[in-house]
């Protein structure tokens, strides 16, 4: 099972309970995470690692797995991969997390070699030096497929709030870098569960900056960041009609509700028709129930 690109969620389960490890299908994320690094005790890393990769070695998954490792700056990390090499298993990406430079990715991408072949690579941006290195580690290696901003730890390293603003440099750099690089932008989680308008509203200004994706930490933030994310239909009908003048044949400069639509308008509506169609066929087939707070 290969993994999807854009996907919209990512949902996070720490690799010590196997009873949520298929979550993700059930309540409609796109993608199942793995977590072997910040959800997992320092005592408890063995354990952890064994059950993900008990799951993993399973004939079929309900969906697209990844798996997030330790640091390879880490011991870890480093026994986090060579589980991976020795037992077989093939993940649909492996997350490496405080990616501080493009060695680190090459470095990962030569230890997987053709043992783990079609894995793909997603990096994990949330360090002043990972910032500031983002357009270098965009192009490491053509296994990476997404860069994933962390705004937990950046805002612990820079003494800074949790919040947009200090936040804003950080995702642009971020998002510009993966666009640059032809990559998925993948915004960082939101943390509290009490705020379903926060995370739809970070959900959608992340989305302005060019993030297509978000990684979730309760299975009760998958529909609002799908919603959130989805175009709407004022943006959807202004599409249509920009696309239906654009594709009269003459070209040039039309105007459209009042507004001057050019080449690069005309280019954007074209994403967000894209958009639709893609979320269309990424919607998953219902397997809804319903859950409380006490089923992550």
């Amino acid at each position: 099972m290969s993994l999807p690109f854009p996907c919209r969620t990512f949902l996070v389960t720490p690799a010590l309970d196997p009873s949520r490890f298929d979550k993700a299908v059930a309540v409609g994320a796109d993608v199942g995470l793995l977590d072997l690094e910040d959800g997992v005790p320092m005592h408890l890393k063995a354990e952890a690692r064994r059950l993900a990769i008990e799951h993993l070695c399973l004939s079929r998954q309900l969906g697209p797995m990844t798996v997030r490792i330790n640091s390879l700056r880490t011991m870890d990390g480093l026994r986090d991969v060579l589980a991976l090499l020795d037992s077989g298993v093939q993940p649909d990406a492996i997350l490496l997390p405080k990616v501080e430079s493009p060695m680190e990715l090459q470095q990962l991408d030569e230890l997987l070699g053709e043992r783990i072949p079609d894995a793909a690579l997603l990096a994990i941006i949330e360090t002043p030096r990972g910032v500031s290195a983002v357009d270098a580690i965009a192009a490491a290696t053509p296994r990476l497929r997404g860069l994933i901003f962390g705004a937990a730890d950046l805002s612990s390293q820079l003494g800074v709030p949790l919040t947009w603003e200090p936040m804003l440099y950080a995702r642009s750099r971020i998002a510009m870098a993966a666009s640059i690089a032809g990559l998925s932008a993948i915004d960082s989680p939101f943390f509290d569960l009490e705020d379903p308008a926060g995370l739809a509203e970070e959900t959608r200004r992340a989305s302005t900056l060019g993030f297509t994706a978000k990684i979730v930490i309760h299975p009760d933030q998958v529909d609002i960041i799908h919603n959130a994310l989805r175009p709407s239909a004022r943006m959807v009908d202004h599409a249509r009609r920009v696309l239906a003048q654009a594709d009269d044949g003459k070209g040039g400069i039309h105007l459209v509700g009042g507004s001057m639509v050019g080449p690069p308008l005309v280019a954007a509506a074209r994403r967000v028709m894209a958009s639709v169609t893609l979320e269309e066929a990424l919607e998953p087939v219902p397997l809804r129930t319903s859950l409380g707070r006490g089923d992550t």
